[in-house]
């Protein structure tokens, strides 16, 4: 297994109605934002991606890793996996 997608930077935001996160990363052929937003009126998550221009960058974590760390359940962390993949 490949170590590419990767996590680089993490960002977490929270305010009274709503938790996000902002992550950044790099896969094989481009870098990436995905901003990770819970929808309390539908009960889910929303993921928006945003692919930037590829540049290297230190790993932070692995998505594989992200819902241990993170408040972040492992099904969230896989859709977006497959996005950037």
């Amino acid at each position: 297994m490949s170590d590419y997608p990767f996590i680089t930077r993490i960002n977490k935001f929270k305010n009274k109605f709503k938790n996000q996160y902002i992550i950044e990363g790099c896969s094989f052929t481009n870098n990436f934002k995905i901003l990770l937003e819970f929808d309390n009126l539908f009960d889910e998550d929303k993921i928006l991606v945003q692919k930037t221009e590829k540049n290297y960058r230190e790993k932070l974590i692995s998505f594989f890793e992200l819902y241990v760390v993170y408040d972040i359940d492992f099904t969230t962390s896989m859709k977006m996996y497959r996005e950037v993949y």
